[in-house]
């Protein structure tokens, strides 16, 4: 028997009275008071969605001016760290600031639970909080300190576990390990088996002694060269993979349950329920698992908020077709 459940795996897309805010506030046509309502509103009627399609873990979509993109509460909270440069994300038409860690890593716990919209944690449902797993953070951080991935990848996983054991004090129930850098190589070089259980290693250190449940997911990328080595090391009670990029062919039976990135994050078009759900039920019947979440592939961030909701929905209606378990 499969449980299905649904959940966003990103930052969405802000609506267009809140963009409106944010350039009006920038060119201070109004003050921050009046920019935050634009952003509570926003995010109000995110979780209200999110409820009424039947997400088991709610978030707020990570739309508040904390979270400008994924790394921005650690490279603004953490000691140690400060946010650099701007990057391209990924091949996406969005960016980001590069953490860069001048000094070794630490944390008063707090860093992540400042950048959650605290109204939203008890809000009826169970909420999600998504994070840059080690390596994307490794990877992506300009080193001035520790010279070493290896060093920094464990110095900040020493300061996720304070953050975790933040998060689940204040009652947010899960957390995600966004990991594109895992997948998304372009040109590097694929990790390493010994890379990957190094990671698995790093995760563990985070997730040690904490008692929230959580997941690892991939995107931008093609999953299957880490299959089934990805399921093995990685310490998480989910994985996910970016359906879009990753042939269903290569999953494999596993204890864990799937976070499938089914619907297209990146373009307006509408896929249809009937194929969706038949590609699901490969995923059940290849992976043999308990727990499918039907997700996007990655953040919605990427696409208008008309249509980004509309994937939310579909989902919805994806969930309805497979019924609450096969």
């Amino acid at each position: 028997m499969v449980e299905y459940q649904i959940a966003l795996t990103g930052l969405h897309a802000r609506n267009e009275d809140t963009i409106q805010a944010t350039q009006d506030w920038e060119r201070k046509r109004i003050d921050e008071t009046s920019l935050k309502r634009a952003f509570e509103s926003d995010c109000d009627s995110l979780v209200r969605l999110q409820k009424k399609v039947g997400t088991r873990y709610t978030t707020d979509g990570q739309i508040t001016l904390a979270w400008q993109d994924l790394f921005r509460p650690l490279a603004e909270g953490f000691r140690g760290v400060k946010p650099g440069p701007m990057f391209r994300w990924f091949n996406t038409n969005t960016f980001f600031f590069a953490p860069v860690v001048s000094d070794e890593i630490s944390t008063d716990g707090n860093a992540i639970w400042k950048a959650v919209g605290k109204k939203f944690v008890d809000h009826g449902t169970k909420f999600k909080v998504i994070i840059p797993d080690p390596l994307t953070f490794a990877e992506l951080a300009e080193d001035r300190h520790y010279k070493s991935k290896e060093k920094l990848i464990y110095a900040y996983a020493e300061a996720l576990r304070e953050e975790l054991r933040s998060l689940k004090k204040h009652g947010v129930e899960y957390v995600q390990f966004s990991s594109p850098s895992l997948v998304a190589r372009f040109r590097q070089k694929p990790v390493t088996k010994s890379g990957l259980k190094q990671l698995g290693e790093a995760l563990r250190t985070a997730l040690r002694g904490v008692a929230i449940r959580s997941g690892f997911h991939t995107y931008f990328g093609d999953a299957s060269p880490y299959l089934p080595d990805l399921f093995d090391s990685i310490p998480t009670d989910d994985i996910g993979v970016d359906m879009t990029q990753t042939d269903d062919s290569s999953l494999v039976a596993t204890g864990k349950g799937i976070i499938a990135g089914i619907v297209d994050s990146r373009t307006t078009y509408l896929e249809k329920v009937g194929p969706l759900a038949s590609r699901i039920e490969r995923v059940a019947e290849l992976t043999k698992t308990k727990s499918i979440t039907l997700s996007p592939s990655a953040d919605l961030r990427y696409i208008p908020r008309t249509a980004a909701d509309e994937k939310l929905a579909l989902l919805g209606r994806l969930k309805n077709k497979l019924g609450p378990s096969r």
